[in-house]
């Protein structure tokens, strides 16, 4: 998401970011699926270098965070969505008042960040900014209105505006959720050994729900989950230091996607800035614009693998053409989905009619391939696939968009042994 100057005597400009995860764990065949993330405008990765914010967590992670007072000025964009939310709104502060003082644009990345730093649960968050002319005029509140009809993702619309002012320039922010559940409150600091409970309420109907762990080392791992078609329970425990990443993920319309995800601290403090570290096998330089993004990703998957042991995986021909042919869906359809109008991904392999004893798909909406890659390597349920070591082939689809961004479908495979 590039910056726009301040030009007083036009009308505002506005730019936008949108950050999305989906996914389904590894499943027995044929298969489900899984989905990360996304940027709709060309956006800057940042460090916690290149912005200097310093971020206290607090306590507990949960939803909603309800505004104290709606101000004044900012009602009418307020009015545009379901309900304001405190947590939301501050992250819009930073957003803004990163772009009024000139510095890099948040990255989709360090917004989820920032949420997770304000106590908030919430997946798939989207922003905006409008820089120059009345930024309080009703035409401003219209601009926004656009944007937000140009997203649903099912649940309850939830906002967070704030307006910053750095001298002459003058910055309206706005951060957006459909949040599909909310979490009761769970500690974001725990001492090691301790167990914690996770209970979380969906708004939206779901057909089935459970609770992933990624701990500090290691592949993620699902816990011992109960669901009543609305209510989510699971317990887990924070066996040694380091953090936890929680993630809930729900069979809801769509497919199987994360709804909330929070992050438990044990005995170790929770950071204070925002880091970017890349993923495993993500490359240290930005791929040439003619390289191969498909075999660039298959190297990166398979460098990621084998940090933690999982044989490589073989690229398929059968495979490329299922993920090839739902990337181009998604791109069509201008959203990450396992059923894109195509079908779901058990129907997908089974048309296809290939000899498969399990499978997997991860899709994702990014920038780049790297950013896809570092999105899926930081969710749970789509690390599964990643690191699932029964895999042995995968298929691999890349749809560039007429924006720049690709949409990716990654399809796993466990085959048959082949006979000597």
């Amino acid at each position: 998401m590039g910056r726009l100057a301040r030009a007083a005597d036009r009308m505002p400009r506005a730019t936008f970011v949108h950050f999305g995860l989906a996914a389904c764990a590894a499943c027995t065949a044929p298969p489900p699926a899984q989905t990360p993330s996304a940027s709709s405008a060309p956006a800057t990765a940042t460090t916690a270098s290149s912005g200097g914010e310093i971020f206290d967590f607090p306590d507990v992670t949960g939803s909603p965070r309800a505004l104290a007072r709606t101000p004044e000025d900012l009602a009418p964009f307020f009015e545009l969505c379901r309900q304001g939310d405190a947590a939301l709104s501050r992250v819009a502060e930073r957003f803004a008042r990163r772009q009024s003082e000139g510095g890099a644009p948040l990255d989709v990345s360090e917004i989820s960040f920032a949420l997770r730093a304000e106590g908030s649960p919430y997946v798939w968050p989207r922003a905006w900014t409008l820089e120059g002319g009345d930024l309080q005029a009703p035409a401003a509140a219209e601009r926004m209105r656009g944007w937000l009809q140009g997203f649903q993702d099912g649940g309850e619309r939830r906002c967070g505006v704030a307006l910053v002012s750095e001298g002459e320039r003058s910055v309206l922010a706005a951060v957006a959720v459909d949040a599909l559940a909310d979490l009761a409150p769970l500690p974001v600091r725990q001492r090691a050994g301790s167990w914690l409970d996770v209970d979380a309420q969906l708004l939206v109907p779901a057909t089935d729900a459970k609770v992933i762990v990624l701990g500090p080392s290691g592949a993620p791992y699902a816990v011992p989950t109960t669901f009543d078609g609305q209510r989510v329970r699971a317990r887990f425990r924070a066996d040694r230091p380091g953090p936890f990443l929680v993630q809930l993920l729900a069979s809801v319309a769509g497919g199987p996607r994360p709804v909330l995800e929070a992050t438990v601290y044990a005995d170790v403090p929770p950071p204070r800035s925002f880091s970017g570290d890349p993923a495993p096998g993500e490359p240290a330089t930005p791929l040439r614009p003619e390289a191969d993004r498909a075999q660039a990703l298959l190297e990166m998957v398979n460098k990621a693998r084998a940090t933690e042991q999982s044989p490589p995986l073989e690229r398929d021909a059968a495979l490329d053409a299922i993920a090839q042919s739902h990337a181009e869906a998604m791109r069509r359809l201008k959203r990450i989905a396992h059923d894109a109008g195509d079908g779901d991904p058990r129907s997908r392999v089974q048309a296809a009619a290939l000899d498969i004893l399990a499978a997997g798909e991860n899709v994702a909406h990014a920038l780049d391939v790297a950013r896809a890659h570092r999105a899926l390597w930081a969710s749970p349920s789509h690390r599964e696939n990643l690191l699932e070591p029964r895999f042995d082939k995968v298929g691999i689809g890349i749809a560039l968009d007429s924006d720049g961004s690709i949409w990716v479908c990654e399809v796993f495979a466990d085959t048959p042994a082949q006979p000597r």
